[in-house]
């Protein structure tokens, strides 16, 4: 779901049109394997620019999940805030913003991150190797989203070097949630009592 604002401006409302008020809620022309972007009709769904936005939904999707599941209201906060700034991230690439609009994923947008990233690793530092995930359902959903996450960044880093990505930024986000999705796992693992993670290698 996005934020406030236009329906249309939501790359989920892609295949809804412009009849959201009439019974239909589709046209079915997805059934020959095309979309809308917000700028452009009949784009292929295995476009480079549509795989992007479905990555990032599954982000969204997953990071969902885990806020349904946690019980501490800071993290949920965090997570909701998350989702907000990954509709308007899919609304820029579905379509950029015309020229003069401001750009929601913006360096202050980054730096918060940061902010959120630093306050993490203060409740719960770091395992020291690779960790399994499925030590707790929430950080369970958590890792499965920094998978996503990262999946997504190599996705919008090829779309910058084959196509066009008028805001580099986007990138820049994408790699500090990746790290915060992470860090919040731990502190969710934390607050489950599990002090210290399973590890990728076995001690002996």
């Amino acid at each position: 779901m996005c934020p406030s604002g236009p329906v249309t401006q939501c790359p989920n409302a892609l295949e809804m049109e412009s009849n959201l008020n009439g019974p239909a809620m589709t046209t079915w022309r997805g059934d020959a394997g095309l979309t809308d972007l917000l700028n452009r009709r009949d784009v292929p769904k295995y476009d480079l620019r549509v795989e992007v936005l479905g990555t990032l939904d599954e982000v969204s999707s997953a990071v969902g999940v885990a806020r349904a599941m946690s019980t501490d209201q800071t993290a949920r906060g965090l997570l909701l805030e998350i989702q907000r700034d990954l509709c308007y991230m899919m609304s820029e690439i579905a379509g950029h913003p015309p020229n003069g609009s401001r750009e929601h994923i913006d360096a202050e947008r980054a730096a918060w991150l940061e902010t959120q990233l630093a306050a993490l690793q203060n409740q719960a530092p770091w395992a020291k190797g690779f960790i399994v995930p499925g030590d707790s359902p929430v950080g369970a959903y958590l890792q499965l989203a920094r998978a996503i996450t990262r999946r997504a960044e190599r996705q919008v880093a090829r779309l910058a070097n084959e196509e066009t990505l008028e805001n580099h930024l986007i990138l820049a986000y994408l790699n500090r949630l990746a790290y915060v999705l992470y860090a919040l796992a731990r502190v969710e693992e934390q607050h489950a009592g599990i002090v210290q993670p399973t590890m990728a290698r076995q001690e002996k």
